[in-house]
């Protein structure tokens, strides 16, 4: 194991900016003698260990006639290589020790990164690396690769993010890289190629070797091994990456005509119903001045929603619902863009012209009073308090994060570019992109299906129906002299930073897990102090449980409606306290209201207590509910356009949930829904409550409970009473009937999207330690052996999916698999067929790697937690669903480590085996109007579900689990 010294060298770190508290972690950056940077972290307290590589290529470099050869090849480095030739090798061995691996292709970037129990690190680190030593591409693989990326590029055709992203590039320069369609298909990789005779294959060797040199790579570490031990590791395994000593590609000339591109609006026919006006320039470079972040100080301000805003003067005139401001994802090295969102309510698609004013007379607000050091000194604050108190994050994430920002900024500021702490105030930098925002260099884009039938113009890759106008005369000269708008002005100091971040006294009897510390005829409140991370932080979780909420279609609707208005109408407080960082938010439930609150424990229950007096206090205002009510009627409207796979989730839910209305319902009862009935309503929600109230972090037992007691008196003098036991809603599963297959068969939502979907349900039974142990180990086992087989081989969709789901409790096995070119029922048909060949693979295991899938599944039970979020998460689960096992890892765990193969064996013959009494399957299939049917008479033996009410009225439900049944 010993290296020569001579093949790296190690770049000091003494100035590194790190949070405050990181207290043991340690930073190394080495160059490796290829020219390879590697940012090593060495951190005892995880437990999780992960890494990643970014090369510095990416789609822009494609070649001319090979749309998506760079993503292609990211694709197929993950199939085998040299020294580990067994197909699908890496991903295996990393979702069998716990982990997670990815990659994705974007401008300039190629970024593989993964995650792994940390005992099996040093392993996964040496298949890793052979990507970039030694990748086997066969002729084989990539004719097999090609359908996955096809089917990655269908399921995108119908989104209209994907839709605009590549539009906005459609209108640039031809000859422009930033012009470039990234994904690729079986046409620009296959068919096209095919006929000009070029070789794919060919080309991937070519372009793998030309651009995978060591010295455009950027490699992150992160693991609990000590500092010495990684570089080892990293230098033995990564100095043998061949280097060409290129630069990275540049590219520095704009993307934009002015005379074609500038001053322009696109009007585009979106999938979605929906309107929205898009505003984008070309900045200066971010990046070069990231000390500074002048795109944060303006997006600071154009995105705020407080009084003086856009957002809030669009939404007095009933013409906006939401705005977001800054860098567009389309942003590259050589040139930012700056991109302003506003969604148009029905009437603002009506006022185009006046939306915009409003937008340039805001820019000229801000030119008239300057750019002001106070406001980039609260953002400093805000940004190093968020710095100093980050949450420890996903270790895969984290290492892709530190690998894509090694290309950026210089080592000393790393951390702080990634979490975007602005440094030192520059009024030029910030002026500069202020500078670009005119009329004369804006580039609009106007989204509505109002336009349809009236453009001609259709983008090429994803079919996107466009026409492209200069901005007509007089607008533009109504912009150019709009002068201000008394409605707008900057945002108000932000009373909600904090300033206290002292921790409590820490009590002698600290309870492991929360503890029920008040309990009265109306509320429970569960408390637990942090003992875990020593943050200056506090979490509050409230359900608010009412009989009412939940008794009918109308009163879903009436308390989905009324919890968006709550939101609403507090908005120009709020925003100020989610900027400087609590978050809260309100939503319905099937049992009534949930409000969730985080953040910094100094003002956090000052925020809790405002927001409930004024969800007590509040009066509906006319105007507001006819907005939102118009925009959940688009929402419920636009759930057609989801991804298949999503519908079909959707349907397992309406089947298998004994009370679950359905947005079908929804859409009916909106279309009658006056304001008079939701007054009415509003009236009843509030009569009978009982709260469950969770509260975690920083805040001591008598300020919780204080909390909780003002509530009840501000609920009381409200006149709310607490509901009787009789009242409680059930949250209940229907039970499928034994040995019995059931299919339940839909249209896919969307006639345009050529995608089918299904997923396969088997019901496995009620929360039991020892069964959930045997479910959780099956999956981790089969997971992978599917996707190969599915997948890999037989190319069926890209997305192929096998997962635990509960729903309340009850443990479910879903198969999820989307495809173009596979019908539903061939695609089952496929799946019994991986169930049997599978269960040759368990009868068949050896007993050293059924040990190892049980150890490698004890360590992601065991898993440390990263944040009080997560802490809180996990407890609210089960207080939620009255299952009370804090303690559910260790005990599962206890489980776990008695199974034995031949259990796992019996729990597949049990649940999954044709034939079996206990074996209960769901087939949801959700069909393409493009598909073909299948061959044969396609009938199997399964019980076809017609009506989905009958058949819910016929079966059994499961009893509601209780704490004690796991005891």
């Amino acid at each position: 194991g010993c290296y020569d010294d001579a093949t790296f060298e190690e770049i000091s770190l003494e100035a590194m900016a790190r949070p405050r508290n990181e207290k043991s972690v340690e930073y190394r950056h080495i160059r490796l003698k290829n020219g390879l940077r590697a940012m090593l972290i060495s951190d005892p307290e995880t437990d999780k260990s992960a890494a990643a590589v970014d090369v510095r290529v990416g789609f822009l470099s494609d070649p001319a006639d090979l749309p998506g050869l760079a993503h292609f090849t990211e694709h197929m480095l993950f199939y085998s290589s040299e020294k580990y030739p067994e197909e699908d090798e890496y991903s295996k061995f990393i979702s069998e020790h716990g982990g997670f691996c990815n990659a994705f292709t974007s401008t300039e970037d190629t970024n593989y990164h993964f995650d792994v129990n940390s005992g099996d690190f040093e392993a996964a680190l040496d298949r890793f690396a052979q990507f970039f030593v030694a990748p086997l591409i066969s002729k084989d693989g990539v004719g097999r690769e090609i359908k996955a990326v096809n089917s990655e590029n269908s399921k995108n055709l119908n989104n209209d993010v994907w839709r605009n992203m590549q539009l906005w590039r459609h209108l640039a320069k031809k000859d422009h890289p930033f012009h470039k369609f990234g994904t690729g298909n079986l046409e620009t990789l296959k068919s096209d190629p095919e006929a000009k005779g070029i070789d794919t294959h060919e080309e991937m060797l070519k372009f793998y070797s030309a651009n995978y040199s060591a010295n455009l790579m950027t490699l992150a570490v992160y693991s609990k091994f000590p500092m010495d031990d990684l570089e080892r590791m990293v230098v033995t395994k990564f100095n043998k990456v061949k280097t060409l000593g290129k630069e990275a590609n540049v590219f520095d000339d704009t993307p934009f005509d002015p005379r074609e591109h500038q001053c322009k609006l696109a009007k585009v026919v979106p999938i979605r119903n929906v309107h929205a006006l898009d505003f984008q320039w070309l900045t200066p470079p971010d990046g070069k001045v990231y000390r500074h972040m002048p795109m944060d100080y303006m997006s600071h301000l154009i995105g705020h929603e407080g009084d003086g805003s856009i957002l809030k003067r669009l939404k007095d005139l009933k013409w906006a619902t939401s705005l977001s401001a800054g860098p567009s994802p389309e942003s590259y090295s050589s040139h930012s863009l700056f991109l302003i969102s506003i969604e148009l309510t029905d009437e603002g698609n009506s006022h185009v012209p006046e939306v915009s004013k409003i937008v340039f007379q805001y820019l000229n607000m801000l030119r008239d009073e300057g750019i002001q050091p106070w406001i980039f000194e609260e953002l400093k604050s805000i940004g190093e308090t968020k710095f100093n108190f980050r949450d420890k994050q996903n270790a895969g994430y984290y290492t892709r994060e530190l690998a894509s920002g090694m290309h950026l900024y210089p080592c000393k500021d790393l951390l702080l570019g990634l979490h975007h702490v602005p440094q030192e105030y520059n009024e030029d930098t910030i002026q500069a992109v202020l500078d670009c925002m005119t009329v004369d260099k804006v580039r609009m884009m106007w989204l509505s299906k109002t336009h349809k039938g009236k453009v001609t113009d259709v983008e090429p890759w994803y079919g996107t129906e466009f026409g492209m106008d200069s901005l007509e005369e007089s607008l533009v000269e109504d912009l150019r002299t709009c002068g201000r708008s008394e409605h707008l002005r900057l945002p108000y100091q932000n009373q909600f930073i904090p300033t206290n971040f002292d921790l409590i006294e820490k009590e002698d009897s600290v309870k492991e897990v929360p503890e029920m510390i008040y309990e009265s005829e109306m509320s429970e409140l569960w408390y637990k102090p942090d003992t875990l991370f020593g943050t200056p932080k506090g979490q509050v979780y409230l359900s608010v449980i009412s009989p009412e909420c939940y008794c009918s279609p109308e009163a879903a609707v009436c308390t989905n409606l009324y919890t968006k208005m709550l939101v609403d109408s507090m908005n120009e407080v709020t925003y100020y306290a989610e900027v400087a960082g609590l978050g809260y938010s309100i939503q319905s439930t099937t049992v009534g209201i949930q409000l969730v609150f985080a953040g910094y424990s100094h003002k956090l229950l000052d925020l809790v207590e405002e927001v409930i007096k004024r969800l007590l206090a509040f009066k509906p205002k006319l105007e507001r509910y006819e907005v939102l009510k118009e925009l959940m009627q688009k929402d419920f409207e636009n759930t057609r356009f989801d991804q298949p796979y999503q519908q079909a989730i959707y349907a397992t839910s309406i089947l298998c949930l004994q009370k679950k209305w359905h947005i079908k319902e929804y859409l009916e009862v909106l279309k009658h829904l006056t304001f008079q009935d939701f007054e009415v309503f509003l009236g009843r929600i509030m009569q009978r409550v009982s709260n469950q109230v969770m509260i975690l972090g920083n805040l001591t037992k008598t300020q919780c409970v204080g909390f909780v007691k003002t509530m009840e008196g501000i609920l009381g003098s409200n006149g709310t009473r607490a509901i009787f036991g009789s009242q409680f809603p059930e949250k209940r599963v229907v039970q499928l009937e034994g040995g019995r297959d059931y299919v339940y068969s839909q249209p896919v939502g969307n006639e345009e999207e050529e995608n089918g979907a299904v997923n396969i349900m088997f019901q496995i039974g009620r929360d039991s330690f020892k069964r959930n142990t045997l479910m959780q180990l099956w999956v981790q086992i089969a997971e992978r052996a599917a996707f190969h087989t599915l997948r890999s081989v037989e190319q069926i969709g890209y997305i192929v999916c096998v997962m635990g789901w509960d729903s309340h409790q009850v443990k479910n096995v879903y198969f999820i698999l989307q495809s173009s070119s596979h019908h539903p029922s061939s695609i089952d048909a496929s799946v019994e067929k991986f169930l049997v060949s599978f269960k040759t693979r368990l009868a068949e295991m050896e007993e050293k790697e059924f040990e190892d899938q049980k150890s490698s599944l004890e360590q992601v039970k065991l898993e440390k937690l990263k944040s009080l979020g997560q802490e809180s998460k996990r407890y609210w689960k089960e207080i939620d669903e009255s299952a009370f096992s804090f303690k559910r890892q260790e005990l599962e765990v206890e489980e776990l480590k008695k199974l034995t193969r031949e259990e796992l064996l019996e729990f597949h013959q049990t649940y999954f085996e044709v034939g079996s009494a206990n074996r209960r399957k769901l087939s949801i299939h959700m069909v393409s109007h493009k598909m073909p049917n299948p061959e044969g008479d396609g009938k199997s033996d399964a019980a076809v579900i017609e009506d989905v009410h009958k058949f819910k009225r016929t079966m059994h439900v499961i009893p509601c689990a209780f704490a004690a049944d796991n005891r």
